[in-house]
């Protein structure tokens, strides 16, 4: 009995960690740092090293060894009622022009914005830019394909169409910039379902015992 209350538990808890991934929200209206990518493409070719595009072991995290064509999806991602109004990213490259496609749902779909940069001087030097964004509310998977490569990317970032109108900066509270609004409350709920189900089975084991 002791055994399959622990086993209970066990899954019990497995089941709100799960269900807490699947209705969390990555917010756009903050900073996206590369890490938070749930993928990241090299089909189109891989550096020497064979690993591709991949997270750099720096201060800034950057995401680096970039090839044209190589994309960074990241699941889930909340525009709300009212969607963008701008698209960001910051980068640093000492090498040509270029620019990075914003993508929903399949990265071969039609860019909803397409930011231009120039070269910044230096591969750790960083600068923003930006371009307008149309037609995109919701929630979708986000890709962000770098149509020129040869870019290291420090973060990604949004400005809200709400926040445009009314003469702000569009950004949203940075204290949950990872995290959608329901996805905590829903975590919330299922934590205290858990923590519920927890304490009677260790009052069903005190009173065997």
């Amino acid at each position: 009995m002791k055994k399959s209350l622990f086993v209970l538990s066990m899954v019990v808890v497995m089941l709100v960690s799960g269900a807490s991934l699947a209705f969390a929200a990555i917010n756009p209206y903050g900073t996206i740092a590369p890490s938070e990518n749930s993928e990241l493409n090299s089909d189109s070719g891989k550096f020497s090293d064979g690993n591709g595009p991949r997270i750099e072991d720096n201060e800034n995290k950057n995401l680096g060894y970039i090839i044209a064509g190589n994309y960074a999806k990241f699941s889930g991602v909340d525009f709300g009622a009212d969607g963008a109004a701008k698209a960001k990213i910051e980068l640093a490259t000492p090498n040509a022009a270029g620019s990075v496609a914003f993508v929903i749902d399949d990265p071969k779909g039609a860019p909803f914005a397409t930011v231009k940069y120039e070269p910044t001087g230096d591969w750790q030097k960083y600068q923003w830019f930006e371009a307008p964004v149309t037609g995109v509310t919701g929630s979708h998977d986000l890709y962000v394909v770098f149509t020129d490569g040869d870019i290291n990317v420090r973060a990604i970032g949004f400005e809200s169409a709400a926040g445009a109108a009314s003469g702000g900066d569009g950004a949203a509270p940075a204290s949950n910039p990872a995290t959608g609004d329901n996805g905590v409350t829903m975590y919330v709920l299922l934590a205290g379902g858990a923590a519920a189900v927890m304490l009677l089975s260790r009052k069903k084991l005190v009173r065997q015992q």
